[in-house]
């Protein structure tokens, strides 16, 4: 079973703001998109997977948002839902905060 986490940002990631991420910690790694951009992967040189990035959705009921969050911050516009390879925690958890470093958002668990 993966690891759930939530990108909570204000803008969503890119796909260029993702595929800098990758390659700051994976100079070999690739960005695959499925859904028209709605799904997308990032795996690392052997194509082995790191993370995968869901459709950034907008925050229209913020108290019901942050009941369903370990450590919600204090404002967030938009809920990014994140899932990591239990065999690639730590590699895919470093993505994760790296791209929400690079777009001023940030990085929790659900719950």
């Amino acid at each position: 079973m993966p690891i759930e986490l939530v990108l909570l940002s204000e803008v969503a990631p890119s796909d260029e703001a993702v595929a800098r991420a990758i390659a700051s910690t994976h100079p070999e790694g690739q960005l695959i998109s499925f859904e028209g951009g709605a799904v997308r992967h990032a795996v690392d040189g052997d194509g082995a997977s790191l993370l995968t990035l869901f459709e950034s959705q907008p925050i229209v009921d913020a108290t019901s948002a942050a009941a369903a969050l370990a450590h919600p911050p204090a404002a967030f516009g938009l809920w990014t839902e994140v899932t990591v390879p239990r065999g690639a925690a730590q590699q895919g958890r470093e993505l994760a905060e790296r791209l929400a470093s690079a777009i001023g958002g940030s990085v929790t668990e659900r719950v």
